[in-house]
């Protein structure tokens, strides 16, 4: 309530931190578009947390139309002011060439400022958040606390997190997971079945190979599980 009321009075924190509430339904009803709407009231006042979580909504077309060209500019001015979070998440634009020229050179420096300001952290303990508030994997697929915890999961051990490596191996064979989520960096759209399994999903074949230590026994029992229910 008092988050609300700030809010609507114009302060930024305020607006922000309402904005992401109403993204992963703590306080508030469970609402995209009204996330859309405070972030981006805290975004345009200069707020860097708001600006990733705007440009995370605009990268996946939640709560606000899929615009890769605007996540990219918010990702940009929330790393302008040391967010780890959006260096993490550019660093994933940049390498993959979404809503921006892909750039291996630059997408490296975007990690590694990710990574010298304590990244590999902060997203294993935000991952860790997100599962907490879901139930750990008890979510639907499609639920957006549970693609946000997958997402700083795959950034957490793209920035070598042991933890975040540790625990990504180990949902490798939740189904329901790895179908909605690519592993590899959090992606949701435009995912491709993996051609041996036709189970787990991924964005591109690089996060298959990186992926593929982890995905590879689950790989083989979901081949040998469809073979047995053709016989």
């Amino acid at each position: 309530r008092l988050y609300r009321q700030a809010a609507e009075q114009g302060f930024a924190a305020a607006q922000s931190q309402l904005g992401h509430c109403c993204m992963l339904d703590v306080g508030v009803a469970h609402n995209i578009a009204d996330a859309a709407r405070y972030l981006r009231l805290a975004a345009d006042q200069g707020d860097a947390d708001a600006q990733y979580l705007l440009g995370f909504l605009c990268e996946h077309g939640k709560g606000t139309k899929r615009d890769l060209g605007e996540a990219v500019r918010l990702y940009r001015a929330a790393a302008a002011q040391r967010n780890v979070w959006a260096l993490a998440r550019l660093g994933v634009c940049l390498e993959k060439g979404r809503g921006v020229a892909q750039s291996e050179a630059e997408a490296a420096a975007s990690y590694a400022a990710a990574s010298e300001l304590g990244g590999a952290d902060a997203l294993f303990e935000s991952s860790v958040q997100h599962l907490n508030a879901v139930g750990e994997w008890s979510g639907a697929p499609e639920s957006f606390t549970l693609q946000m915890a997958v997402s700083d999961l795959a950034l957490a051990a793209r920035l070598g997190h042991a933890g975040a490596v540790e625990k990504l191996a180990s949902i490798s064979s939740r189904r329901e997971v790895v179908s909605a989520c690519c592993l590899g960096c959090g992606a949701t759209r435009e995912l491709r079945l993996c051609s041996r399994c036709r189970v787990a999903a991924f964005c591109d074949g690089d996060c298959v190979r990186r992926m593929w230590p982890a995905h590879k026994p689950c790989c083989k029992q979901w081949q040998a599980d469809a073979a047995a229910t053709e016989e």
